[in-house]
């Protein structure tokens, strides 16, 4: 006998789990009160142990949906259900950039100047535009850019990641969170995010576009933060 599906807060029927991360999982869900498809990002447990971090998440995620634009994902609601914290989304039908930028490996083929040059169009106008908002996202990735069947770019995380950032500048855990191949000098240095930050990782993203990689690897995260930190003196960028 299937188990019953589970409802959060007697509104958001979840459907099927589409993705995870280390800060959270997300699901597909029906908005009962709407009739609307919606995308749930559920907090990791470990994260909501931390009183800090809800109440930095909490304000976050309000000023991330006070944001309207087409190229940024839309946050419809900021939830609690028991012990699971939640965050409600437009779900978008597509795919992440990274997705894409895999699927142009797997055909042996680079992505187009002209499309490369289109979605990152859009990722500048939607980030631009937090950034007019004075909200920093802290954590652009090819993961957090949404791809529409038709070629639309919606960035998505806004608000967790920059609660994430704070939670770990205010503890002395020298843990890295997110993925710091797009990390610029700063951040992997330990120091705060700024709207500078942001535009450095989309020039990470614009190099993995158009070239199929990331310009900078290493064998462990450590590693590679540390590696950051010194780039551009020690250590050039590999070439196309």
């Amino acid at each position: 006998m299937a188990a019953d599906p589970v409802v959060l807060n007697g509104r958001y029927r979840l459907i099927d789990r589409i993705g995870s991360g280390g800060m959270s999982v997300v699901y597909r869900a029906q908005d009962l009160s709407l009739g609307r498809i919606v995308a749930i990002k559920i907090l990791n447990e470990n994260l909501t142990d931390d009183e800090g971090f809800l109440r930095r998440f909490q304000r976050e995620a309000h000023s991330a949906a006070n944001l309207s634009h087409p190229n940024i994902v839309t946050v419809h609601d900021i939830g609690q259900d028991g012990d699971r914290h939640f965050i409600v989304m437009e779900f978008v039908d597509g795919r992440t950039l990274k997705q894409l930028v895999r699927l142009q490996n797997q055909q042996g083929q680079p992505l187009p100047v002209h499309r490369a040059l289109d979605l990152s169009i859009q990722i500048c106008a939607g980030i631009g535009y937090a950034h007019r908002a004075n909200l920093v996202h802290c954590d652009v990735k090819s993961q957090n850019i949404l791809v529409t069947r038709d070629d639309r770019v919606k960035v998505a995380d806004f608000g967790i990641a920059r609660a994430l950032s704070e939670a770990t500048q205010h503890t002395a855990d020298s843990q890295i969170w997110g993925t710091p191949h797009y990390f610029s000098p700063e951040q992997a240095a330990g120091q705060a995010a700024s709207p500078a930050s942001d535009v450095y990782a989309i020039g990470v993203v614009m190099f993995e576009l158009l070239t199929g990689r990331l310009p900078f690897i290493g064998e462990t995260h450590t590693a590679l933060a540390l590696k950051l930190s010194l780039i551009h003196i020690s250590e050039p960028t590999r070439p196309y």
